[in-house]
């Protein structure tokens, strides 16, 4: 009878040793860069509404061109920017329409 005969060594398990070799010209991921402009659209619509609008508009434009991060941040500017200056047109409506004055009564 013969005897099977033993590997010396058992083979390496798959998914050990080194790690592939990446393909010459690929290197680490990039990230994008967030536009500035859309960051300072989102803080002016809480203060100056017309600014926001028109920042989130400029900066969405650049955002296509570019390719840059921030669309979420221009397009809620653009919106609560679109609010806020319906809510000032809204007010000074009504105070045009009340003719400007208003009556107050302090009883004591």
């Amino acid at each position: 009878m013969t005897t099977p005969q033993q590997q010396p060594f058992a083979p390496e398990p798959v998914g050990y040793g080194q790690p592939p070799a990446q393909p010459a010209g690929y290197g680490p991921p990039v990230a994008r860069r967030t536009n500035v402009l859309s960051i300072v659209a989102l803080i002016a619509a809480f203060f100056v509404p017309l600014a926001a609008v028109v920042c989130g508009w400029v900066s969405l434009r650049q955002i296509a061109r570019s390719g840059e991060n921030g669309r979420p941040l221009a397009i809620t500017a653009l919106v609560l920017g679109g609010i806020g200056c319906a809510m000032w047109i809204l007010f000074w409506v009504l105070i045009i329409a009340n003719g400007g004055s208003f009556s107050y009564s302090y009883s004591m």
